[in-house]
């Protein structure tokens, strides 16, 4: 029997340091490594046949709604990629929805993109393995789109988890889960908060100007790349203090700062501030730049702290341990 309808989802994603080194212009002369995880917030994806009697070829809901005739006709990028990668045709209906906004610098497009992906296989019938589905991503976001990104958001959504992923020069990546359901790994993600700037920001823009800056950049990609070995070794060791992966994680930070004058903001600034007065081991801004979530490891996480940050909106990650999969099927 035919399936009709697919619903699936995909975690968004913690990078807790490495990102940069994901990048093509990077990678292919030094390889490159991250450390990142995926969360319990996700994008969902919601895939259906569509009836001729709606007399359009795709209708695609997101923050727009499109009635297309063709899959060139389709404004939304990623959609469009999909479909043309895997060279579907047939009358679809496609929505999506997200449990965060998007420009967030939580990866929301490469988990739009896993997800979408996933279900259109499905819909066909056909199993995926998590890092086709990864691959397939890139493949849309970085080929077909012409995305000035790299390829970790796509690889966390796939696999969930947390994870280290290291990159050889010909773009192959090597997945370690670093994650063991310990009293240590449990400490460090209750000591984690992210504090929502307010702004989101068009990822693209801050990225391409990063690329445009690549041959100065170099020795602080190295560092970065640097950075995510010495953060795996610290976690893994039996002896670990959140303050040491917390001095990382900002070490990290101070280097992401001076890729583009673009990814320092003064709402960034404004909660950078706050966090130091308080018993702060680490943080970050996350994703490209420019706007989106700031990352806190906290000594203490009581309500006296989180009081500090009323003036925004904030949450508690937890781990995603499945990554991008299907919810249903009908």
């Amino acid at each position: 029997m035919q399936i009709q309808s697919v619903l699936s989802v995909s975690p968004l994603r913690i990078s807790f340091v490495g990102g940069g080194t994901d990048f093509e212009s990077y990678y292919s002369n030094n390889g490159g490594a991250i450390v990142s995880a995926g969360i319990n917030k996700y994008v969902y994806v919601h895939v259906k046949r569509h009836d001729s009697l709606f007399q359009e070829q795709y209708r695609i809901s997101y923050s727009e709604i499109e009635h297309c005739d063709s899959r060139q006709d389709i404004k939304n990028g990623v959609v469009r990629g999909c479909l043309e990668l895997l060279g579907i045709d047939t009358p679809l209906q496609i929505s999506t929805s997200a449990d965060l906004p998007a420009n967030s610098g939580l990866g929301s497009s490469s988990s739009f993109a896993c997800a979408l992906l996933l279900a259109l296989h499905k819909l066909n019938g056909e199993s995926v393995s998590a890092a086709q589905i990864a691959e397939e991503a890139c493949q849309v976001e970085i080929d077909i789109l012409k995305s000035p990104i790299g390829k970790q958001d796509q690889y966390a959504a796939a696999f969930g988890g947390l994870n280290y992923f290291n990159i050889d020069k010909t773009g192959k990546f090597s997945i370690e889960s670093m994650y063991s359901p310990n009293l240590f790994a449990r400490k460090f993600f209750d000591s984690l908060i992210l504090i929502w700037t307010g702004r989101g920001r068009e990822a693209n823009i801050v990225l391409a100007d990063q690329e445009q800056r690549h041959e100065m950049n170099l020795v602080n990609l190295d560092q970065i790349q640097l950075l995510a070995h010495r953060f795996r070794e610290e976690f893994l060791n039996p002896n670990m203090q959140l303050q040491n992966l917390g001095s990382i994680i900002t070490q990290g930070w101070d280097l992401k700062k001076n890729l583009s004058p673009l990814i320092q903001t003064a709402e960034v600034m404004e909660i950078e501030s706050v966090l130091l007065s308080q018993k702060t081991l680490g943080f970050k801004l996350l994703g490209a730049g420019g706007g989106g979530f700031v990352l806190g490891v906290m000594q203490e996480l009581g309500a006296e702290t989180r009081q500090q940050f009323s003036k925004w909106s904030t949450f508690s990650p937890e781990l995603d341990h499945l990554g991008t999969r299907i919810i249903s099927i009908n």
